[in-house]
């Protein structure tokens, strides 16, 4: 997957292939499959999937792409202190599932609302938290545990886990060289959800 960043539109566009990659003829820039956008005090991120899986058949006019597009992801950020740092947290709200495994189509045609509205109990959406460092005093450095992988200092590290389960760790994200980070993910989080998470730390200092 790549993504192409516009700093001035507030937009991020995620296409399924990589254009520098050799016989990729498919790349076309005016067709991303995903799109991102976040507000002007970079606080909340919407993600969306261009073409709705519920109405991509349907005349234009017919389709949701007038009121917001199938929604994939909606994140908010916040800042808050732990020992004598400052914790750049997150909380997301993805689709849920259904019981046989498939996956809660948010399409506004379908009678669904924003991701951003509290989400309660129920199966159709699902809340995930990032997870609390601890502040160590010999490093005088917040902290994760990344299970094994050799990670650099940065603001932009983190863990995910479900609301409902905070030590259950379904996605990490972590610097690994001088301009490079490792992207950790598992089920029920898809490709463009951690990926699209990820690059909202595009800012974090």
């Amino acid at each position: 997957m790549y993504a192409r960043a516009n700093l001035e539109a507030r937009r991020i566009s995620f296409y399924l292939y990589n254009p520098s990659e050799k016989g990729v003829n498919l790349f076309n820039a005016e067709k991303p499959a995903f799109a991102m956008t976040w507000n002007s005090e970079r606080t909340e991120w919407r993600l969306v999937q261009e073409r709705c899986e519920n109405c991509q058949f349907s005349p234009k006019h017919l389709t949701c792409s007038c009121y917001g597009k199938q929604q994939v992801a909606w994140i908010r950020h916040h800042r808050k202190p732990v020992g004598d740092g400052i914790f750049n947290c997150m909380e997301i709200h993805v689709p849920g599932l259904y019981a046989d495994g498939s996956r809660v189509v948010w399409c506004p045609l379908l009678g669904r609302g924003d991701l951003s509205i509290p989400i309660d109990d129920s199966y159709e959406a699902q809340k995930l938290m990032t997870k609390q460092p601890s502040w160590n005093e010999e490093v005088e450095s917040l902290v994760l545990d990344f299970k094994g992988r050799h990670i650099l200092s940065s603001a932009k590290n983190f863990q995910l886990a479900l609301s409902q389960k905070p030590d259950h760790v379904l996605c990490q994200y972590g610097k690994i060289g001088p301009q490079t980070f490792s992207l950790d993910f598992k089920y029920p989080l898809s490709v463009i959800q951690a990926f699209g998470t990820s690059l909202t730390t595009l800012f974090w200092t």
